[in-house]
């Protein structure tokens, strides 16, 4: 993931304020995103850490600004590092985050003690926060990284638990119904 604050602890060979790094230049996601809106292309962006979606949102906003906002139904895939601040960004924006929820149960323990600390891991895939804030979210399963299983996605979606039982984020569970809705109607 691209963070705009360090890793908690640095990833093996990784010195200093490690925060791992873009794949694109921002002119490049300015100009992909507006060919996108252009042309009236829906866009489903991978956007594996709050930087990238800083990226991303900026690139939107941008978009908007030159083309005029309308239902275009864009999609923040993977989600899971969202700040809230950029929660309300996408609703701004009009951008769908699709949250991963599943990282609670396959590393919420490596999240907390590793990667973001237990701060920002209990953030992860914030639901509960996005629905407060009027937003729309998809779960999803990210198969073949993690099986294609939709109960266990509606189980950490809902419940939130680690392989060791710790609860990533109490805060940020939702209702079954919500959980389903975030896996079929959404």
């Amino acid at each position: 993931a691209w963070l705009t604050r360090c890793y908690h602890v640095n990833p093996e060979g990784q010195d200093g304020c490690y925060k791992g790094y873009e794949s694109y230049t921002n002119e490049q996601v300015d100009a992909y995103v507006k060919q996108e809106f252009e042309n009236d292309w829906q866009l489903l962006a991978h956007v594996n850490g709050d930087a990238a979606i800083d990226q991303l949102l900026h690139a939107v906003h941008q978009a908007n600004e030159a083309l005029g906002k309308k239902e275009r139904r864009t999609v923040a895939v993977h989600s899971q590092t969202v700040r809230f601040d950029q929660l309300d960004q996408m609703k701004e924006e009009g951008i769908m985050p699709s949250l991963f929820p599943m990282h609670t149960f396959y590393w919420g323990d490596w999240h907390v003690n590793s990667v973001l600390g237990k701060e920002r891991a209990f953030k992860i895939s914030p639901t509960k926060t996005a629905l407060e804030k009027g937003l729309i979210f998809t779960s999803h399963h990210d198969a073949p990284v993690t099986f294609p299983n939709s109960l266990r996605v509606l189980d950490a979606t809902v419940n939130r638990v680690s392989r060791s039982g710790q609860i990533i984020g109490p805060d940020e569970r939702v209702s079954p119904y919500i959980g389903l809705k975030s896996l079929t109607d959404w």
